[in-house]
């Protein structure tokens, strides 16, 4: 009995030295080649339950313990449980499925379901969906596969777009040379792809531009942030401001002295 606890004891001791080792070897096998390690947390989970499973196997060998007949005198009860583990087992597979697809990943930031936020881990059961307001959300694999799965970073860069609008008495060539020397000068503004300058409309108080340009995710919001405080700072520099809503009143000269001759006969 006690030569079977201090086995089992060693037994789990190195099987959690053999994970830890192995994680090592893989994250410095990768390192060499000039890369990083992606679904680190993934393939920290799978490696981890990889372990775990043949451990489980050789304390059972060193208890002597034989599963054939528990699991062929279970009978009905198989059925039953089976029928429970539908569900389960089938979060699971939509997880393989998930990471042999590489439909989502460690650290995409994606939509699933109406959920928005950056894949944390895809575990057996879960897909783990940490919010962009600090939430951790745990969505079935299930419904990860079957649902639309929408990537805000197919690529290193995005497009946004600022909405600027001019004076009507502005010499409209001379805006859009000052909307492309800000985008010229912009740092965070990508120059491929290339921006570009849409007219937009001639609103109540304003003729609008729409100015579409791309960023790399670290300027996602510092960009446009960047770029309008500089193409303020370039109209204003040539006497051009951004209008606001003006309203225009005119009063017909012969209903005020009406008005007026009324307020007056009141008073007397």
């Amino acid at each position: 009995m006690l030569t079977r606890l201090v086995l089992t004891v060693i037994t789990v001791a190195v099987s959690y030295l053999m994970f830890k080792w192995l994680f090592k070897l893989i994250e410095k096998s990768v390192e060499k080649q000039g890369k990083e390690l992606q679904m680190r947390n993934t393939i920290r989970f799978f490696l981890g339950l990889i372990i775990a499973v043949i451990a489980i196997m050789v304390i059972l060998d060193i208890w002597d313990l034989n599963l054939v007949p528990m699991l062929t005198g279970v009978g009905i009860g198989g059925l039953i449980v089976g029928l429970a583990l539908q569900e389960p087992l089938s979060n699971f597979f939509s997880g393989i499925f998930l990471l042999i697809s590489r439909a989502v990943k460690e650290g995409d930031a994606v939509e699933i379901g109406g959920i928005s936020g950056t894949v944390e881990v895809v575990n057996l059961n879960h897909t783990v969906i940490r919010t962009w307001d600090g939430k951790k959300v745990m969505i079935p694999n299930k419904s990860v596969w079957n649902d639309k799965i929408i990537h805000f970073w197919p690529l290193n860069v995005r497009r946004q777009e600022i909405t600027v609008g001019v004076p009507y008495s502005a010499n409209l060539r001379k805006v859009v040379e000052i909307f492309q020397k800000a985008l010229e000068d912009e740092e965070t503004v990508e120059k491929d792809p290339a921006p570009a300058i849409v007219f937009d409309a001639f609103n109540s108080s304003s003729i609008d531009f729409i100015i579409k340009f791309w960023v790399t995710r670290e300027n996602f919001f510092e960009g446009v942030k960047r770029l309008a405080f500089r193409i303020k700072d370039y109209l204003e520099k040539e006497g051009i401001y951004i209008p606001f809503p003006q309203l225009d009143v005119h009063f017909d000269e012969e209903f005020l002295r009406t008005w007026e001759h009324e307020g007056t006969e009141d008073k007397s």
